[in-house]
């Protein structure tokens, strides 16, 4: 179980002060409730503020200590480990007197040694941090934290003997003091010490007793979670099945909280949280309740989505398609990435559902896609072809029997599969995209509402001028006014004239169903640093939302999004749910987006013929067409030119 390292540095940074300078102490609260909140910059400007303000004052030596333990924690959540250390080492010798203190400050150096790959010296200072806590007199809530902190510490750094004696300990203080929390942390811990031991039988009944004693959410779901996993390492599947929803559905009461203090954490909200989900859909599909699967794993692309735009995503006007009617041309594949393996999950339109195993672990996965994206992007003649058959074996070629009367492909990739176009799969004589429209879909949640007419109202913004340190994109004047050609009902913003007061009055006064957006934007795991560029300032994604969802003005949903120069980077799945998410988070029906940024020429060339076809045809087929036309170009027959614009949501 992973340590919070905002969270942890916290509790383990503030202590209360008496007759002290109280602007400092307010300063450090504000540097550590920002640390926190994972906002690393404004908490080191507090820092700085405080080191300014203490330069000329004299203060206490145990206030002293503290900042430089606030300084030492900001510069460890900053990765400046040795730096860190140093600060730890100065508040540490103020400290001396100071025994809960002094053990925190060496228990955050044992973090900071750890991350800096110094494991000895990262147990060293937990075993003193240990000594710390025992020269403290009183029982006391903090002495019994103290105790269990370093005991969790101490299992992530697989010292199993300093865990177990710490642990107990904690687990005495905790009953003397009557704390059924600490109690149920001190029980919970103890048998995740007997899990990796695999001593099941006491795993079972420490967990069990953590469980008993503990009724908030926020952390009872570790110890389900936990009791699932035993279960399951003793085959007693059913049981682990029910562990795990109970976890489940525990963590679903509290998993905003649990995001605070994590975005820049080594690890992904999938590898965090997403473990619950995908352990328990992997216990599902071995079950053959395929379903049930599906369903756990809507619920988690839901709370991902979530966590990445740190808000709650409504679907109220949207619902499964596994409740719509499928049409007999449609198959869905749903593909789920576990650790060992790849499950894909093929929906029919008659609503059975086949499952493919692939024996090929996360890791080699990974490594292929991001190998194919690459490659892809350099632009070279054949270098790609060699994953692009890889992934068609893996991913297609188990499911061609069954996919060979379709011509449509609804695809709901998993994880680092986000990151690439299916389009671009080969089998050695001819692309997907020849054989398949492809619609990509972040969940298999979908607008209630359908097309009712194609009678479009067209709202166009472009940039064709180079602004704010991003260059001219020269044939976005010509792909603007094509498409006005093109439609009757069209407003268009461009260069000067795209303003985010233009572009926002626009939105605001009338309810267009194509919204076409030709300018750079960028997508990244950070959805502050996402954005669409207009000629004056940035366009952040909560204000596009918010322009383009239901509301008072707008009663039908946005038909189509469309971004015709955006991009995500090689391997960033969070990224590439953003591309997705952005229009369907906002209530749009689809969304026509690009993996990466190409020649701007093709994508004007590619953007036009799309429009044209869509004149005929549906989203999806509108494109394929003009992906194919790409491939019947010899200028642009290279799936760099082609592949990375995909149809996100619906395909009619």
């Amino acid at each position: 179980m992973k340590i919070n390292i905002y969270l942890l540095l916290l509790c383990l940074s503030s202590v209360v002060f008496a007759n002290t300078n109280t602007e400092i102490q307010s300063l450090l609260k504000k540097s550590d409730d920002y640390l926190a909140k994972r906002q690393d910059l404004k908490a080191r400007q507090y820092a700085d503020k405080i080191t300014k303000l203490s330069t000329n004052v004299n203060i206490p030596t145990i206030l002293d200590a503290s900042i430089l333990n606030n300084l030492g924690n900001i510069l460890t959540v900053e990765a400046y480990y040795t730096k860190a250390i140093k600060k730890y080492n100065k508040a540490l010798k103020l400290a001396a007197k100071n025994h809960i203190l002094a053990g925190r400050i060496l228990i955050n150096m044992a973090y900071a040694n750890f991350y800096n790959q110094n494991l000895e010296d990262a147990i060293n200072n937990l075993s003193a941090a240990q000594q710390q806590f025992k020269l403290v007199s009183s029982n006391t809530y903090a002495k019994a934290f103290g105790f269990l902190s370093v005991g969790k510490l101490a299992l992530q750094f697989e010292a199993e003997k300093l865990a177990y004696q710490s642990l107990t300990t904690a687990l005495f203080l905790a009953k003397q003091l009557k704390n059924s929390h600490l109690i149920s942390y001190s029980y919970g811990f103890l048998g995740h010490l007997y899990e990796i031991k695999k001593r099941y039988a006491e795993a079972l009944i420490l967990t069990r007793r953590a469980i008993f004693m503990e009724q908030s959410s926020e952390i009872l779901y570790r110890w389900q979670w936990q009791l699932g996993r035993i279960f399951k390492a003793l085959a007693k599947t059913r049981e682990a099945i029910k562990a795990y929803q109970q976890a489940k559905h525990s963590l679903q009461e509290v998993r905003q909280p649990l995001t605070i203090g994590y975005r820049n954490t080594i690890k992904s909200f999938r590898e965090r949280i997403g473990i619950i989900y995908f352990d328990l859909a992997d216990l599902l599909l071995q079950q053959k309740r395929f379903r049930e699967a599906i369903d756990v794993i809507e619920d988690f692309k839901k709370v991902e989505l979530e966590d990445y735009f740190d808000s709650y995503c409504s679907f109220l006007e949207q619902e499964s398609l596994l409740k719509q009617k499928i049409p007999s041309n449609v198959g869905i594949i749903y593909p789920i990435v576990l650790k060992n393996r790849i499950e894909i999950l093929l929906i029919m339109s008659n609503g059975n559902i086949k499952q493919f195993v692939l024996s090929v672990a996360a890791t080699e996965l990974k490594d292929k896609v991001n190998d194919f994206r690459l490659e892809l992007e350099t632009g070279k003649q054949h270098d790609y072809l060699n994953y692009a058959q890889i992934l068609y074996r893996w991913l297609i070629v188990p499911l061609s029997r069954h996919i060979a009367n379709l011509d449509t492909l609804i695809i709901v990739p998993d994880g680092v599969l986000r990151t690439i176009p299916f389009a671009a799969l080969y089998d050695g004589k001819q692309f997907l995209i020849s054989k398949y429209a492809i619609v990509t879909m972040p969940n298999l949640m979908i607008s209630k509402s359908k097309l009712k007419s194609r009678s479009n109202k067209i709202f166009l913004a472009g940039l064709s001028e180079a602004v704010q340190n991003f260059p001219a994109l020269s044939s976005v004047s010509r792909e603007v006014k094509a498409i006005n050609r093109l439609y009757k009902n069209v407003t268009q913003l461009l260069n000067r004239q795209f303003t985010v007061k233009n572009f926002t009055s626009a939105l605001k006064t009338n309810s267009y169903s194509i919204i076409h957006i030709a300018s750079h934007g960028q997508f990244k795991s950070q959805p502050n640093e996402t954005f669409l560029v207009a000629y004056d300032k940035k366009i952040a994604l909560n204000q596009l939302e918010n322009l383009i969802k239901l509301n008072k003005r707008r009663q039908e949903p946005l038909e189509l999004l469309s971004l015709s120069a955006c991009q995500t980077a090689v391997g960033d799945d969070q990224a590439a749910l953003g591309l997705a998410g952005v229009a369907i988070k906002a209530g749009a029906r689809s969304a026509l987006a690009s993996l990466w940024l190409i020649d701007d020429e093709a994508t004007t060339t590619l953007m036009i013929e799309f429009y044209k076809q869509l004149q005929k045809l549906p989203k999806a087929k509108a494109l394929q067409a003009a992906q194919l036309s790409f491939l019947k170009n010899h200028k642009y027959k290279h799936p760099l030119y082609w592949a990375p614009f995909l149809m996100i949501g619906a395909f009619d």
